[in-house]
């Protein structure tokens, strides 16, 4: 993952076009004009694409002279003759090109594969990095570039539009241009052979001129890719995504979820926000640009009639949302101000005759409830007040205050001029409740999403510690002896190790035994045979909830061993429990193998041998923690109609339990699919009656790269003994905000210029949650902590690494604080960053320094890093070698 390069496509100082005389689409034509209205402030040039004979032999390209090296260059050629024109344009110093055409409508599938071969061979000599092809192109509004084929020119704004459809991408312009909304980039990727989604988010993350990112995408490859930018971007920007293409994403039938399951658990995960329909995406696109954040997530609705406002408040309550309880002082405030008694009621029914000045009046009050955070206004045609009127009112009581409210005008043709005012005003503005409420409870779901985004599991479970050898002895056996399921005894030894239960079936030799054994067990139970010579039965009895049912369950089994394996003696019954004493539902419970996300835990109701449905089950991605394990089981439903006491021990087993599976998976690399079904839960913990463990020898994705998202690594965690005081050096979460924010301020304002290079002693609290939520695949900080004796956590230094994708080079950066320089601490991180990076097979470790920094140069010098003269005037490279290739 890179953005390396890409500022000469985001932010290019010229641009060319380069298209072949004989080319016959009208892209090269379009984009150029486009570039020519948009009020480019750099050269344009045009070049063209000349096809040259050598020898009567093959058939070769050159470009006309250039006179400017063009930073982009749109290419619009014949695909066979566009890797020439890449290599020719990189020689010359470009750094980046748009493919426009498309090789979908010229080429079959086996020439498509060929040419983006040879596209990304011709670009890599120069790290030149290509969009497309099959790219609309891009537009940058507040640079005034549009070197794009969009017919609707883009107005500057805060959104970025990320597509991987030209279609969607015009349709969302024309909207927004309708509604005044403006952007800080348009990007259709095209086929992304190189610039793929996770890229271009990477780049939004740090970008100044963006505050959220809409994205519409089909699917994506490459999960742990895409992940790590998905949720680097959603650290400080709301993000919002259309996902299409669903149907051509089915998982296989012998999962009990989808593939759309899985991404919009991912997603959900990333601290993304999912909208489901092209309109749901124009709403978000608007919602995006003017929304504040929520303090709480309950909604007042005001409605000019009773009718309108239950509508609303149950499409609120039928999607999951809540209502807001108002005060009774804001009550009486109202009612005195109406004239009229209004009970403690939300939705709230204003009158019928309700003027314009009332109207915001009532708005006005309800915005200054204490529990009020958000508020819907609900407004149909009115022969007392005309809509435009209560407009301009609401608009000016909204304009002062700092709460969400969202304006919603019912009716036709005489609410149209209300819309427009609200909109022009910069008021979130809709025409049904139902749209309003999905916009509310979108920003919910962000808000939620984020609480999920911040968790970072640990590698290992706090409080626990499986039996890694007798796990990792079990499972060596089985692949030694060339198995690929574990038997029913190696799974149960498996799943003892980490805490689970697997119940083993109890053996009666008579029916008399059987009940015997029925009666300790406890009804109702489940039976089955053994047959002589261990022939297989899969035949089974469920819920026999007395003798008289197991001596009719006998008989029928009896008959249909008899049909199947005719004069094969029963040796044994076997039995077990058919329910959870609890009473709670029988649970399925499993791991399966997403070919995008990696391993996925999934649950739901037991023996489904069939889905029942999207949403019968619920998915998430591997590690969690019990907050993630939490979340899953709040969307499972699960013991909902089970008392409070009882229901939250059954959840604390439940929770305990996918933790525990979730570390097997971060632990044992060869577990590939987990079946557990039926699994029962009681208070004291699960038990798993059937178990089936798939396993394949390791060597795909070692350890925790299996993982779309890399867990903690705890395992780093260390005591260290530092002049007389106790420090921990770990990697930094996302709760050392405060204590890195505290770090800086600290600083004197020469340590502070030697770290920042300039005298920066404060840093917004967007750089410092970029700064302390990471991805430890990408990166990798480690913080020295104390802890005083007031039990606050101190920082006293940080020093971080952040790879490039190949992980053959990674640049490094540290900081001490003031007090504690001299005495060592420097040496000491630096030190834990050179044997954490060389564990982590980073090739080589390369920082900058100025030249008057002489203690961080001496510091470099002792510990093995080569000092040359840097490149920018003043500074001073630091290399050290950790791994030869």
């Amino acid at each position: 993952m890179t953005i390396r390069n890409l500022e000469f496509l985001f932010r290019p100082r010229s641009v060319a076009i380069v298209a072949e005389p004989d080319e016959p689409s009208r892209y090269a034509e379009v984009v150029l004009r486009n570039l020519g209205a948009g009020g480019f402030s750099g050269p344009l040039i045009s070049v063209t694409a000349r096809k040259a004979w050598r020898f009567a032999i093959g058939t070769h390209v050159r470009l006309d002279g250039l006179d400017v090296v063009p930073d982009l260059a749109v290419v619009c050629a014949a695909p066979d003759h566009v890797p020439q024109i890449i290599s020719q344009l990189g020689a010359r110093g470009t750094r980046a090109v748009i493919v426009g055409m498309s090789l979908r409508d010229r080429m079959n599938s086996r020439q498509i594969v060929a040419a983006h071969k040879a596209i990304l061979a011709a670009a890599q000599p120069y790290l030149l990095r290509v969009l497309g092809p099959g790219s609309g192109g891009l537009l940058v509004p507040p640079n005034a570039l549009n070197a794009s084929v969009a017919p609707i020119v883009a107005r500057p704004g805060k959104i970025a539009l990320l597509t991987q459809s030209a279609s969607i991408t015009a349709a969302v312009l024309d909207r927004a241009d309708s509604k005044g909304i403006g952007f800080s980039l348009v990007l259709h990727l095209g086929a992304s052979i190189d610039i793929d989604l996770a890229d271009a988010l990477d780049w939004l993350a740090a970008d100044p001129d963006t505050g959220s990112i809409l994205v519409q995408f089909d699917a994506i490859t490459g999960g742990r890719k895409f992940m790590s930018a998905a949720r680097a971007a959603a650290r400080n920007k709301p993000v919002v995504y259309l996902r299409s293409g669903r149907m051509a994403s089915r998982q296989p039938a012998s999962e009990p979820f989808t593939a759309s399951e899985v991404y919009a658990a991912a997603l959900r995960r990333a601290g993304w926000v999912r909208i489901d329909t092209l309109g749901d995406l124009f709403e978000a696109a608007e919602a995006m640009a003017r929304v504040r954040s929520l303090r709480v997530e309950r909604l007042t609705i005001l409605a000019n009639g009773h009718g309108l406002g239950r509508i609303a408040a149950d499409t609120l309550l039928a999607s999951g949302g809540q209502l807001a309880t108002l005060s009774k002082d804001t009550l009486k405030r109202l009612g005195e101000r109406l004239q009229m008694r209004l009970t403690a009621s939300n939705p709230l029914a204003l009158p019928a005759n309700i003027s314009a000045e009332n109207w915001a009046a009532a708005l006005a009050a309800v915005l200054d409830d204490r529990d009020t955070d958000s508020v819907l206004t609900v407004c149909s045609p009115s022969p007392f007040a005309q809509s435009t009127a209560i407009a301009a009112a609401l608009c000016k009581v909204i304009k002062d205050s700092g709460r969400n409210v969202f304006t919603c005008w019912v009716g036709g043709t005489a609410m149209l001029e209300a819309q427009r005012i609200a909109a022009a005003h910069g008021v979130l503005s809709h025409d049904s409740p139902g749209k309003a409420i999905a916009v509310f409870l979108g920003i919910v779901d962000y808000q939620r999403n984020r609480r999920l985004l911040m968790q970072m599991p640990p590698s290992q479970t706090d409080g626990f510690s499986p039996d890694t050898t007798a796990a990792r002895t079990v499972v060596a056996e089985a692949i030694a002896a060339g198995m690929e399921t574990l038997t029913p005894v190696q799974a149960r030894r498996l799943l003892h190790a980490y805490g689970i239960d697997s119940a083993e079936y109890q053996l009666a030799r008579n029916i008399d035994a059987a009940i015997r054994s029925a009666d300790d067990i406890g009804y109702p139970v489940d039976l089955g045979l053994v047959l002589a010579n261990a022939l297989p039965f899969a035949a089974l009895a469920s819920g026999l909830r007395s003798p008289a049912d197991i001596h009719a369950a006998v008989r029928d089994l009896r008959r249909i061993a008899k049909t199947q394996h005719p004069g094969q003696r029963v040796s044994n019954y076997l039995l077990r429990p058919s329910a959870a004493r609890s009473g709670a539902p029988a649970l399925r419970l499993g791991v399966a193998d997403d070919p995008v996300f990696g391993p996925v835990i999934f649950l739901g109701p037991a023996a489904a041998a069939k889905r029942s449905g999207e949403g019968a089950f619920v998915v998430a991605l591997p590690p969690l923690n019990p907050t993630l394990a939490q979340d899953l089981l709040a969307r499972s439903h699960f013991a909902e109609e089970l008392g409070g006491n009882e229901r939250a021990a059954l959840e604390s087993a439940l929770r305990t339990a996918l933790v525990r599976l979730s570390q097997l998976l971060s632990d044992i690399d060869e577990v590939l699919g987990v079946e557990l079904n039926p699994l029962h839960v009681e208070t004291s913990g699960v038990l798993a009656l059937n178990t089936r463990i798939r396993i394949e020898k390791s060597g795909r994705k070692h350890g925790l790269r299996r993982f779309a998202i890399r867990p903690y690594p705890q395992e780093l965690e260390q005591q260290v003994d530092w002049n007389g005081r106790q420090l921990l050096i770990r990697p930094i979460r996302p709760e050392d905000e405060i204590a890195l924010g505290n770090l800086i301020r600290s600083l004197d304002p020469e340590d502070a210029r030697m770290r920042f290079f300039a005298a920066m002693r404060h840093l917004p609290r967007s750089q410092l949650a970029r700064f302390t939520q990471i991805d430890y695949d990408r990166e990798m900080a480690l913080v020295a902590i104390e802890r005083g004796s007031d039990g606050v956590e101190r920082s006293l230094g940080e020093i971080r690494a952040v790879s490039h994708p190949d992980h053959a080079v990674a640049d490094f950066a540290i900081v001490v604080s003031s007090g504690c320089k001299g005495k060592g601490l420097g040496r000491l991180l630096l030190q834990s960053l050179i044997t954490c990076s060389r564990s982590r097979g980073i090739g080589e470790l390369r920082g900058e320094t100025l030249e008057g920094n002489l203690r961080m140069q001496h510091l470099a010098q002792d510990l093995g890093f080569k000092l040359t003269a840097g490149a920018d005037r003043g500074t001073v490279d630091l290399r050290l070698v950790l791994c030869t290739p």
